[in-house]
């Protein structure tokens, strides 16, 4: 038997013996034996609604835990992403920028200046 299979068959058995302390209690304040065998059933559907709530709930609560942690990785990939585009752009406004300077003390004007103005 699995681990899991032993986990539900000692759940169950809690279960059970919990219903069964519940029902000797009520027979005991005395709630006759008749009525308490037709709640068995009752008892027992309401049990298992509320384990399957409590499986429902726990796996919204992995589910969200997932879907954060997923969003928090594709928010940190697009900033990542961002930030090297900015990057590149911010080097190609440089490159840009070194390339008209040097364009600038190269070009006619400044060899026009050279000839007529003599440093």
């Amino acid at each position: 038997m699995s681990n899991k299979a032993l986990e539900q068959l000692k759940r169950e058995t809690k279960d059970d013996i919990r219903l069964f302390n519940c029902i000797r209690e009520l027979y005991e304040q005395g709630v006759p034996f008749e009525e308490l065998k037709a709640l068995i059933p009752d008892i027992r559907r309401t049990r298992d609604q509320l384990h399957l709530k409590r499986m429902l709930e726990n796996n919204n609560e992995v589910l969200l835990s997932m879907i954060t942690r997923e969003m928090s990785f594709l928010l940190d990939a697009k900033e990542h992403r961002e930030e090297e585009e900015f990057r590149k752009l911010d080097q190609l406004i440089r490159q840009q920028q070194t390339y008209r300077k040097n364009a600038a003390e190269n070009g006619p004007v400044e060899k026009f200046k050279r000839f007529f103005l003599p440093a």
